[in-house]
């Protein structure tokens, strides 16, 4: 007879649950250069998605718990909502990304998630979406101050917010496209 599992739906969920809250997010460890698909893209997805739907007050509940390493995997996030939006096509990705990095630094404007930003609006503009249009509907989500910081981007120079100012470029992988650091 083979083995039974015994591990519950709630347990399940507890493993696969993307927590911003944990010290050491070992599950994401190299998940910014993961290949596309990668799962834990699906988990922090929902994540997100539960943001987005509790608005402002879900946001700053986050802000308050997430970790320095939690705040490493959603601009890991952020950056690889960009590349799969321009891969399918899909703008609302990068409301999921702008969401997620705002909880991943850019409410405290952290060089990690600054240097994730023009990717975002990069991405915005290889759909033909205007960059403020989506940061408004992300500002909408996260409320104030990650609000603040959105519109204070789009306010920079325009060479200021290159890919390659921050060191990044539009590449190709095995699967497709893909932003790449570049240093």
């Amino acid at each position: 007879m083979g083995r039974v599992d015994t591990t519950s739906a709630r347990e399940m969920n507890s493993i696969t649950r993307f927590d911003p809250g944990d010290p050491s997010q070992r599950r994401y460890m190299a998940y910014a250069g993961a290949k596309f698909p990668d799962a834990r893209d699906s988990e922090i997805d929902e994540f997100v998605a539960g943001l987005r739907n509790g608005g402002p007050g879900s946001v700053q509940a986050a802000v308050s718990r997430v970790t320095d390493k939690g705040r490493q995997v959603l601009a890991a996030y952020a950056e690889r909502a960009a590349s799969r939006a321009v891969r399918d096509n899909d703008p609302e990705r990068l409301t999921h990304g702008l969401v997620a990095l705002v909880v991943g630094g850019l409410d405290q404007n952290t060089l990690e998630a600054l240097l994730r930003m023009p990717v975002l609006e990069d991405a915005a503009r290889r759909l033909d979406v205007e960059p403020a249009e989506v940061f408004e509907k992300a500002a909408a989500v996260v409320g104030h101050p990650g609000s603040v910081n959105l519109m204070v981007w789009l306010a920079r120079p325009a060479e200021d917010r290159t890919l390659g100012s921050m060191g990044f470029e539009p590449g190709r992988d095995e699967s497709g496209f893909r932003y790449k650091w570049s240093g």
